[in-house]
């Protein structure tokens, strides 16, 4: 099958936190890849994830607002918004 990505991806194993929403706690995932155009995202368990997010990676120091774009119950994959 065809690579339909634009954008390289690059296998990591980073700790994220997807931002609670209207004071919800937040979520623990792991980034297991990564792109300039956006993320893929394992979380343990089941999570209700919002569609618009803040994605935070603190061992990075980096945060990004992202969409959700697929999942499967257990993988995530996320597109940078800004």
């Amino acid at each position: 099958m065809p690579e339909r990505r634009s954008d390289e991806r690059f296998a990591t194993v980073l700790e994220g936190r997807i931002a609670g929403a209207n004071g919800q706690a937040p979520i623990e995932c792991f980034v297991r890849d990564l792109s300039r155009s956006g993320v893929r995202l394992v979380i343990d368990g089941s999570a209700d994830i919002p569609v618009e997010f803040e994605l935070q990676i603190p061992d990075a120091g980096a945060a990004a607002m992202t969409r959700l774009v697929w999942t499967d119950g257990t993988h995530y994959g996320a597109q940078f918004t800004g």
